[in-house]
């Protein structure tokens, strides 16, 4: 799939909400550096949108049952009750935030798991006398996806978000 950036009226192919020279700018702004490609920010502009959509439940509802990307949306309403047009720029500029992650590290890595399938949260051993310790991460839990402060903070404090999707396991976690 090519590269196509949302617009305010939806693009059904859409799969970033912003374009590469609005990252560059956005972080030569904030005085952020980084050492990548322009695909290479492209991908990640794709893995951070990837992971908004997927992380948060939005005010209101997709504009088009065609769009690929939950921005922008109708019936949605900010902090200060304003009635929210196409790409709200919180959506964007947590977008940047997520994508700059995006470009060394996996913003949605795979826990370590054992022959079980539960997660592990830390292992040692020990070789005379054998001993091993394994601590899971979840006990009984829901697995809950990575959270950013930097990033989150853009999108709770204009109250685009609902509420978080809890992630793998099922159930909803409400803001608080």
């Amino acid at each position: 799939m090519a590269f196509v950036v949302q617009q305010d009226t939806p693009v059904a192919s859409a799969n970033s909400y912003v374009a590469v020279a609005d990252f560059k700018a956005y972080h030569a702004d904030r005085g952020n550096t980084f050492t990548a490609e322009d695909t290479a920010i492209e991908q990640a502009l794709v893995k951070a949108t990837d992971y908004l959509d997927t992380r948060f439940r939005f005010v209101g509802c997709r504009d088009t049952k065609d769009q690929t990307t939950e921005w922008p949306r109708d019936h949605a309403y900010d902090d200060r009750g304003d009635n929210v047009e196409g790409v709200p720029q919180a959506v964007k500029d947590a977008t940047c935030e997520y994508a700059l992650r995006a470009i060394s590290a996996d913003l949605l890595s795979d826990p370590t798991r054992d022959a079980t399938g539960r997660a592990i949260k830390s292992k040692s051993e020990s070789v005379g006398p054998i001993k091993e310790s394994v601590e899971y991460a979840y006990d009984g839990q829901v697995f809950q996806l990575p959270e950013y402060p930097s990033a989150d903070r853009l999108l709770f404090a204009r109250k685009l978000v609902l509420r978080r999707s809890a992630g793998i396991g099922g159930g909803i976690v409400g803001r608080g």
